[in-house]
């Protein structure tokens, strides 16, 4: 398992920063900030930190974007890159780094050259608790010709440095909370449950399940900082995971849905998850009912009813409607071709055709209202 080589964590941790650019010998970074995020109390800190910053993209980032970022890096000489926001600011750092010092454009990467070259210092703060980008060595980029989500995979990808301060998450709504905290749930239970799972990946998968129920109903219910700063710190240990395990169809389903609709990442993984545990049920009843123990929840429905019950509650189930009515009737069968040409088939724990694909897409609409 690859990790980044400092992580500094904590309520306020962010004022760190500073200490550690001149620890790192740092001079002119390169702030890739969400652009909402910049407007928010907590991102002003950085506009009066850097002054300028690169903001000109969007939840899902294209390669266009990628390749005007690596140009100001390349042109501007920037020594290092700060990336603050969610998966999609992350990603998109990296990919800024990896291109401007490699050469060549972004979507050359997704072809057939290969990254030779480490990128500059990139320094990761997560603005969500959900897709530990900040504590991967992938990122996705959006193809919107095709259109479609395309991942990529590099030793270079992994941050040098990780900020977790839980002050971020304070301007996220209820719905996005939710949506971020259960990306990270699905991460923990598809590692859980994935057929690469390993002796090692369960002992943590099983320490994450044990940790992250409290957190997630007390992040809801009061937004609780401490309850904050514990889903950040179990996004970031789950996606140490994952790359290892794998996880499941609900993932592989979630990038086409969110490359065709522009739903949020995390909605577009709840959109699929309840449907997908069903399906897979027959095939992974130890590792899912351990889950349910380890949760303090009843056996048999107890993990499903909990799932419903926060996508209910937190106002995801209304959300995930709201974005699903926007689009005409959606292409059932080209969802599922792409999910299955997703890296998470292997480690889905039931075998899956084209068939079953449309039925959990079909199942999971139903669910939505569509």
């Amino acid at each position: 398992m690859a990790t980044p080589k400092k992580l500094i964590s904590g309520n306020g941790s962010v004022s760190c920063l500073s200490e550690l650019l001149t620890e790192m010998n740092l001079k002119r970074p390169f702030l890739v900030i969400d652009p909402k995020v910049r407007q928010s109390n907590f991102g002003r800190i950085f506009e009066d930190f850097f002054g300028e910053s690169f903001d000109d993209f969007g939840t899902n980032p294209t390669f266009l974007q990628v390749n005007n970022g690596a140009c100001l890096l390349r042109k501007e000489k920037y020594d290092s890159i700060i990336a603050v926001g969610g998966g999609s600011a992350i990603d998109l750092a990296k990919i800024i780094g990896l291109t401007a010092i490699n050469g060549g454009v972004a979507e050359d990467y997704f072809r057939d050259k290969k990254a030779k070259i480490q990128s500059v210092p990139l320094v990761a703060i997560p603005t969500t608790c959900g897709t530990g980008a900040e504590s991967s060595p992938f990122a996705v980029i959006m193809d919107p010709n095709i259109p479609k989500k395309r991942g990529i995979e590099s030793i270079f990808f992994m941050p040098t440095a990780v900020i977790l301060d839980p002050q971020s998450l304070i301007s996220l709504d209820k719905v996005m909370i939710a949506a971020t905290g259960m990306d990270a749930f699905t991460h923990i239970l598809e590692s859980h449950i994935s057929r690469k799972a390993t002796a090692l990946t369960r002992i943590v998968s099983k320490g994450l399940l044990c940790s992250v129920r409290e957190p997630l109903e007390d992040a809801l219910v009061k937004k609780d900082i401490s309850a904050l700063e514990k889903l950040q710190s179990i996004a970031f240990t789950a996606r140490l995971l994952y790359p290892r395990t794998g996880l499941s169809i609900a993932h592989a389903l979630s990038h086409p849905l969110g490359a065709f609709t522009g739903m949020h990442h995390g909605l577009a993984v709840v959109t699929f998850l309840e449907a997908s545990m069903k399906f897979n049920l027959a095939d992974c009843e130890a590792s899912f009912y351990e889950a349910e123990k380890v949760m303090g929840l009843p056996s048999g429905d107890g993990l499903l009813s909990w799932i419903r019950s926060i996508i209910e509650e937190s106002g995801m189930a209304e959300e995930i409607s709201n974005n699903l009515s926007l689009f005409g009737n959606l292409s059932v069968k080209r969802i599922a071709l792409e999910a299955l040409q997703s890296s998470n088939i292997p480690s889905n724990p039931r075998e899956l055709g084209l068939l079953e694909t449309c039925k959990i897409i079909n199942e999971s609409l139903f669910i939505f209202g569509r």
